[in-house]
């Protein structure tokens, strides 16, 4: 008598929860949803039952039901599997469309033990099995609940008893981000539901459990670049000499860029996943255009040191000066910083609502600067050049760093209700490969004779070509996001994020920084400018926004 009483306490307190066995308070099902939105906090615990405290409860027989002959036994009648009724399709008559309950013995040993149904538990829905035995089971609903209120219910719909779980013939529901409300009229038939609908994931088995993602907006600021000056109106040796372009601080604007997250789980209790991660930070330019109308005086400075020059001395090239010559001048200059790595993670610590995983994976960084100067100059009267003579000059810098490498890491996740923290820090270890291709110019138009030679100013016969070379570089970062579930199964995300690489080559590495430059083609003597490049470590760093698909 009691474990009857058992039995029929079991089936009551399942068969009043609305029919809605979705759900999973077994200890695998309570270490599941700490995955969840509900921390593992306010898992629910199946109730200790005191033996000596049951009471005989009547049974009422229902419909589908008979007597065994010669038995006072209720026994099952046939009855044809239940699918979920389609949208817009006729109601049934409730008490015909219920499944046989479970057998409840007067007499002799239980028949079927008790059992608690995780969440894991509940699959299969698209091939009802009939019912070869009857398991009284036990379940709790706070692993189906999924953000509170912001998730619709499903419609109640009679479960199907098979062997081993109960599910919708015809739809799975998960309480979670899967409800009925989500698919379309014939409630994925045939297909996969995801949190979008009948998508590409059911088509291919998968449900929106089975991954989850991020899209972000990045407001990033990089550590900036000092190029020497470009452009003035004097030598830089003269103390009234006006800098134009130059001796200035460039790539410390704010620029807009994304980042894109996607996930999966390898394992179906949430334990290991894999991450692939793109970002950009935008593009970041400068700029710097002038002539005769918009300065009076306009030159390029460079430090003379062509034999024969003694001592060497700061000199020009004159691009406008009111009754010598008219010309132009343009500078610009950009640069570019983007990566991706994969990494498996793989949980370490779980408590209170707080996972704590380690990654290892892969890491690229890219970061790309260039630089372009051009100038032209028409002789205004007879001097070193004739009348209407034309002079222009071209230097090119483009430079390219990039990186291949390991990483190492540790991310943190902690749930409160709505609000969420989360982290991340690693370090990329690996080959950083660096490239720098340097080239000038120089056009000359006189008397309608054309000429081009291939040196321009700061890049000459000395340090023109392509330079490469590989060097052990790392790449650290760190990044705070806090969430805030504003929609049902996302996340609104704000949050900080710095990265940086090291020994990377940078616009100010590969320009000679004393404009030192030696005119003579092959040049004798002095070898400037020099190909001595110097590196530094490149970062940028800024906030995030964005939204987040959360499991």
């Amino acid at each position: 008598m009691i474990q009857d009483g058992l039995r029929r306490f079991a089936f009551v307190t399942c068969f009043v929860s609305g029919g809605v066995f979705a759900c999973g308070a077994s200890a695998l099902g309570g270490d599941h949803t700490i995955r969840r939105k509900q921390p593992d906090r306010g898992t629910y615990q199946p109730p200790l039952l005191k033996t000596s405290e049951l009471e005989p409860v009547a049974v009422t027989e229902a419909p589908g039901l008979g007597r065994r002959e010669g038995s006072s036994e209720l026994v099952d009648a046939p009855l044809d599997p239940v699918h979920a009724p389609r949208q817009g399709a006729e109601p049934e008559d409730r008490a015909a469309s219920l499944p046989a309950p479970v057998v409840l013995s007067e007499d002799g040993p239980a028949e079927a033990p008790v059992q608690t149904v995780s969440y894991e538990a509940i699959h299969n829905a698209h091939s009802p099995v009939a019912p070869t035995q009857h398991t009284v089971q036990t379940c709790s609903c706070e692993s189906c609940r999924s953000g509170g209120g912001h998730v619709p219910m499903p419609p109640v719909m009679p479960p199907v008893v098979d062997s081993s779980s109960y599910h919708y013939s015809g739809q799975v529901f998960d309480g979670g981000c899967d409800a009925a409300p989500g698919c379309d009229s014939q409630y994925c038939d045939g297909g996969g539901c995801d949190s979008i609908g009948c998508g590409p994931l059911g088509r291919f088995g998968l449900t929106s459990d089975d991954w989850f993602g991020s899209i972000e907006l990045l407001l990033m600021f990089r550590s900036g670049d000092r190029l020497p000056a470009l452009a003035s109106d004097g030598a830089l040796d003269d103390n009234t000499t006006q800098i134009f372009a130059g001796r200035e601080t460039v790539f410390k604007d704010m620029t807009a860029g994304g980042r894109l997250t996607v996930g999966a789980w390898l394992d179906k209790y949430m334990d290991r996943n894999i991450v692939a991660r793109g970002w950009f930070a935008g593009e970041q330019t400068f700029g710097f255009n002038a002539n005769q109308n918009t300065h009076a005086t306009l030159v390029r400075p460079f430090f003379n040191v062509t034999d024969g020059v003694v001592p060497p001395i700061d000199d020009t090239r004159i691009i406008a000066t009111p009754g010598e010559a008219s010309g132009e001048l343009a500078i610009r200059a950009d640069s570019n910083t983007f990566g991706a790595d994969v990494s498996i993670r793989q949980l370490w610590y779980k408590r209170q609502g707080a996972t704590v995983d380690l990654l290892y994976g892969y890491q690229y960084m890219g970061m790309d600067q260039s630089l372009t100067i051009v100038d032209r100059a028409t002789a205004l009267s007879d001097g070193v050049r004739p009348i209407g003579s034309v002079l222009a000059t071209t230097d090119d810098f483009d430079i390219e760093n990039d990186f291949h490498g390991g990483q190492l890491g540790i991310a943190t996740h902690y749930r409160e209700g709505c609000w969420s923290f989360s982290s991340l820090a690693k370090i990329g270890f690996g080959s950083l490969r660096r490239r720098a291709v340097l080239s000038g110019s120089t056009f000359t138009s006189i008397d309608g004779n054309n000429a081009t030679v291939p040196n321009g100013i700061l890049v000459r016969s000395t340090n023109a070509g392509t330079h490469n070379d590989n060097t052990f570089g790392w790449v650290p970062e760190l990044d705070f996001t806090l969430g805030w579930q504003k929609y049902p199964c996302f996340d609104v995300t704000f949050g900080y994020h710095i990265i940086a690489m090291t020994d990377a080559l940078e616009l100010s590495g590969v320009v000679d920084p004393n404009l030192a430059s030696n005119l003579a083609d092959p040049a004798v003597g002095a070898q400037r400018p020099s190909t001595n490049f110097r590196h530094g470590t490149f970062y940028v760093q800024g906030i995030h926004f964005g939204l987040s698909y959360i499991y």
